[in-house]
């Protein structure tokens, strides 16, 4: 039985990197006319410290991306990603204050990010609630948890505890650059290798049919909610060592950005279909456009309207790829 279903996803996977291919070429012809309109207009756009710059920007976000592309492509959605981040580096700070060492309340935040994920799991596995519905609610609650931990104040540890997470570098690369491309690199070796990372095209893909032939589809699905809020635990816990600092405010409306570079990447918003290389040339393409909208002198309210220009243009894309639109 699970041999027909591995047989079933294999076939679906395959039928998307062949519709798809067209796609990813588009996204790097792209991105190369972004990288030679912005090193047009400034010499400083092509040198190293620029483009790891970029990587510093886009690896956070890129975190909390891998988590929501993996669970997009089974067709969930989780708007609460930076609401959990923020929170879990609030939860972390609060702990080392109250004078928990910093490994251990490091885990334990990244055990109230889980358990975020596995609330996330329960209203909408369990209880049947639209994903989009249920975390927007969760995003609220988790945002306002963050809030609650410090009364709303920001939490201060200094920039000795795991500031090396943060701020360090392995010679000219950040370090969360490198935690970025690590979990990348194991992600994309998962989605593409494993007989789970089939299962989760499958069932994006038709889910009924997945439980017809005896998968597990409720028990996966909970676990990638569970994974994705990890990853954004260890984002915001990233994030909070960097400035030595929790802000309950952290990542603000970063789950749009995140949302609009994995479906610029061509994840469907229906599941079943996207990649993890797609989604690093969505993230990269906006990292792109953001380092060079500052370089060129571009005013901060412009980059607002690009974002969500850009937000727009993603879900127009996936609409055409789907085949057609509302009604």
């Amino acid at each position: 039985m699970n041999g027909t279903l591995r047989k079933g996803a294999d076939l679906l996977v395959t039928r998307f990197k062949q519709q798809s291919d067209w796609m990813i070429m588009g996204l790097i012809v792209v991105l190369i006319a972004l990288t030679i309109l912005f090193w047009s207009q400034s010499v400083h756009f092509m040198t190293v410290k620029n483009w790891l710059n970029i990587g510093d920007r886009i690896a956070l976000r890129g975190l909390m991306a891998i988590g929501l592309t993996i669970l997009m492509i089974s067709g969930g959605i989780d708007l609460s990603i930076a609401a959990v981040a923020a929170a879990a580096g609030m939860i972390a700070a609060a702990l080392i204050n109250a004078g928990v060492v910093g490994t251990g309340a490091m885990l334990l935040a990244l055990l109230c990010a889980m358990a975020g994920g596995g609330f996330n799991a329960l209203i909408i596995v369990k209880l049947r609630i639209n994903p989009l519905i249920a975390t927007l609610g969760t995003l609220l609650l988790f945002r306002g948890l963050g809030f609650v931990v410090s009364a709303g104040e920001n939490i201060v540890i200094g920039t000795q505890t795991w500031s090396y997470l943060g701020r360090g570098d392995v010679g000219i690369v950040p370090v969360k650059v490198i935690i970025f491309v690590v979990v990348l690199m194991l992600g994309l070796l998962f989605m593409r290798y494993s007989t789970l990372g089939n299962y989760l095209y499958a069932i994006g893909g038709n889910a009924e049919a997945c439980r017809n032939v005896g998968v597990k589809v409720n028990r996966i699905r909970a676990g990638s909610y569970v994974g994705t809020s990890l990853l954004s635990g260890i984002a915001g816990i990233t994030l909070m060592s960097q400035g030595g600092t929790a802000l309950p405010s952290a990542l603000d409306g970063g789950e749009l950005e995140i949302i609009a570079a994995v479906l610029l990447g061509g994840v469907a918003l229906t599941g079943g279909r996207g990649s993890l290389f797609g989604t690093l040339l969505g993230l990269v393409i906006l990292g792109v456009i953001d380092n060079g909208m500052i370089l060129t002198g571009v005013p901060a309210y412009w980059q607002w309207v690009v974002r969500g220009g850009i937000l727009i243009l993603a879900v127009t894309l996936d609409s055409f790829r789907r085949g057609g639109g509302y009604r």
